[in-house]
């Protein structure tokens, strides 16, 4: 599996250099790294670090787009001043570990390329950034996750690993399924083929674009999926987030679904900064009505949705 070591700040506005160096505090294995200092030199400065080592942010679409193919993690740094406000910063002599060249096919950014050149070297980005107050070591490295298709461990609690699915997790969503009333009140899996094609499309598309979704959940002792938990936004809630959640029948009355829950609330408020989630829960589905209500959300209103009679419960950041 590859391993992130390199975060190599490229022609970065100096402000933004200035956040990183004094907020990014890698680990002795893990090397901040600037370059952009000189056009003569841009292909050698590249050729030091292996592309599924590390992680670029840059101002140059150019650089972007051929580093992109060449296999690393990029970002796309479009703040004020872009690639007018150019780094001139050097790299440090004690930042940069002897790792062999490579050959990289990566032009002078002092080429002549049209603006749509340029654009379409930005969208080759993991993501595009207008700042760096938010980007840390965590952020960084679930960019070079996205990359190198790593599913992002989402929290972790006393006795389980929340994290995406991946499609060697369908054997076990499907023992999952199988237990007894696990389906009374949710829809079933499609066949084998077809889950296995929904899932993929949901990987490519639905963390990608929104960042959060629907994930397992992984026992640390045995390494089992026991459950999911997630969110996503339903037009039965406005649009609003809703957590949905489910725990296998075997784990069920000791307290996972709730540790899991917790959890993945407090990430719904501190990383995703959200003000509001809601739960719909069949009627007669007494067991999920009583998680709710000791996660601390509130009944709100009954609603026909699909034929079948939910409930909607709310909870809100600010207690209100």
């Amino acid at each position: 599996m590859p391993e992130l070591r390199f975060i190599i700040a490229d022609r970065l506005p100096e402000r933004e250099l200035d956040y990183l160096k004094q907020n990014i505090r890698p680990e002795p294995d893990l090397k901040l790294v600037v370059t952009g200092k000189n056009n003569a030199n841009r292909r050698a400065e590249f050729s030091l670090f292996p592309p599924e080592d590390s992680v670029l942010i840059s101002t140059d679409g150019h650089i972007i787009s051929n580093m992109d193919q060449l296999g690393m993690a990029t970002l796309g740094y479009i703040g004020p001043g872009g690639a007018e406000n150019e780094s001139t910063g050097e790299v440090p002599d004690d930042v940069i570990t002897e790792i062999g060249s490579q050959n990289v096919n990566c032009n002078d950014s002092t080429d002549e390329v049209t603006e749509g050149i340029e654009e379409q070297g930005m969208q080759a980005a993991v993501m595009l950034i207008e700042g760096l107050e938010e980007v840390d070591e965590t952020f960084l490295l679930r960019a070079y996750e996205r990359k190198h298709g790593i599913p992002w461990t989402i929290v972790t609690t006393e006795r389980c690993i929340v994290r995406e699915i991946t499609l060697d997790d369908l054997d076990g969503l499907f023992a999952l399924y199988a237990g007894e009333g696990m389906t009374e009140y949710l829809d079933p899996l499609y066949e084998y083929e077809k889950e296995k094609e929904y899932q993929r499309s949901y990987i490519n598309y639905m963390y990608r674009l929104y960042g959060y979704g629907m994930w397992v959940v992984i026992e640390k002792a045995t390494g089992k999926l026991i459950g999911r938990v997630g969110i996503e936004n339903r037009e039965a809630c406005d649009g609003e987030p809703e957590l949905g959640y489910m725990i296998d029948v075997s784990y069920q009355r000791k307290g996972y679904a709730t540790e899991v829950c917790l959890a993945v609330i407090g990430y719904a408020w501190n990383f995703l900064e959200f003000d509001k989630l809601n739960c719909l829960i069949q009627k007669g589905n007494k067991a999920s009505e009583c998680l709710a209500e000791k996660l601390g959300f509130m009944f709100r209103e009954e609603m026909d949705l699909d034929g079948k009679c939910m409930k909607r419960y709310t909870i809100s950041k600010s207690g209100a």
